[in-house]
């Protein structure tokens, strides 16, 4: 099975004792402890956002249950767990169009629009 990113949403109040730093430690330490139990999973990224009182971390895994799981083992507390796409893996789709936009440009110009 192939690996995937995964986005885990979840609320963290900017009231919270151990806060961001401390939720990102207790991720990649239980993401680590997935690997060495042969798991693949691991955190690419994590980052808070205090006025929505939502923490976000990045995962790379083989399942959006691996990342509920190191989110359990985390006690990162329930949450929305995504699957995210790379947006250069959907970028080609809009360089196929702009030909017709620079034509459309070249043609309106050569008018003297």
């Amino acid at each position: 099975m192939p690996v995937g990113t995964y986005l885990l949403e979840a609320y963290m109040p900017r009231t919270s004792a151990d806060g961001p730093a401390a939720a990102a430690a207790r991720a990649r330490a239980s993401a680590a402890q997935m690997r060495r139990e042969g798991t693949p999973i691991r955190v690419l990224r994590s980052f808070f956002i205090p006025e929505d009182e939502l923490w976000f971390c990045l995962y790379e895994a083989r399942s959006s249950d691996a990342v509920a799981e190191a989110s359990r083992r985390a006690e990162l507390g329930l949450g929305r767990i995504q699957k995210a796409v790379d947006a250069a893996d959907i970028g080609t789709r809009v360089r196929r169009k702009e030909p017709k936009m620079k034509k459309w440009w070249s043609d309106r110009a050569g008018r003297g629009e």
